[in-house]
Parts: C-alpha cells; sequence; structure tokens
C-alpha cells in the first residue's frame, strides 16, 4: 500500500495517543488523546470516520533493544485491531517519542498525541525514504 491514510496509536497504561496522516500519507497530524479502556472503540471509530487505510502502532522497546510487557501489549493492541477492522497494522518503534512529545508540547498537558504523531510521522518517512517532507504550506493549520 502507497500513501492512503494511516492512523498512529501511541498505547500506554491510561491513555492512548492517535493522530492521522494526510489523505497521502505523506505527514501526520496530532488527533486525540483517549483513555487506554476506551482505546478499542475510539479507534474503530476514527478509522470508519476518516478513512483509514492501516495502523501504525508504536512500539517501546526496552534499553537493551528487547521487548517487554510494554511491547508485548501494544502487539496485543495491534493484532485486536487487524482481526476486528481488517487493516494492515505495521508497528514502529516508539524510542524517545514521549520525550520529543514533551519537548515540543510542554508539560502543562499530555502529549501523547504528539507522540503518536512523531512516531507516525518516523513510519511515512521510512516508507518514502523521508524525501516527502511537506512545506510548511503543504501541514493544515487545524485538526482534519
Amino acid at each position: 500500500m502507497t500513501g492512503g491514510r494511516w492512523l498512529g496509536v501511541d498505547p500506554g497504561l491510561a491513555r492512548v495517543g492517535l493522530a492521522v496522516s494526510d489523505p497521502d500519507g505523506r505527514y501526520s497530524i496530532p488527533l486525540e488523546i483517549v483513555t487506554a479502556s476506551a482505546a478499542f472503540p475510539a479507534i474503530r471509530a476514527i478509522v470508519e470516520r476518516e478513512g483509514i487505510e492501516g495502523i501504525v502502532v508504536g512500539i517501546a522497546r526496552l534499553p537493551s533493544g528487547n521487548e517487554g510487557d510494554a511491547a508485548r501489549t501494544a502487539r496485543r493492541l495491534g493484532e485486536r485491531l487487524r482481526r476486528s477492522l481488517g487493516l494492515p497494522v505495521e508497528y514502529e518503534d516508539e524510542a524517545y517519542t514521549s520525550h520529543e512529545a514533551e519537548r515540543l508540547g510542554g508539560r502543562s498537558r499530555p502529549s501523547d498525541d504528539l507522540a503518536a504523531s512523531i512516531m507516525l510521522q518516523q513510519f511515512l518517512d521510512r516508507r518514502t525514504g523521508g524525501h516527502e517532507h511537506p512545506t510548511t504550506e503543504d501541514a493544515p493549520d487545524a485538526h482534519p
């Protein structure tokens, strides 16, 4: 699948950050933060509303590079989404995305949606070889 609309999911124990790509799959946009208990129904609604064609789930790795409990939980969520929604699910290393999101968004508010957007942008850049960075004029000013 090339291009298309992707949903980025940054899973956490308490909150899940969500971001979407533009219709061409070139850049990501922070969307919302939902409670972990409401994540699955929220994701299903976003997939339907936004015409999502694929999902990217963030995987937190341990400092050793191995996957721990958080990564296994994220993979279970991804598998549930794949089975239930019938969409391709990819996984992206989310190392340092939360730290970068806090730096960009400040600590005055949860930054899980920014972390999801950073993680999704990493995925999109990797798919395109990093050659399709949008210009400022291309980026929307508001949520889709």
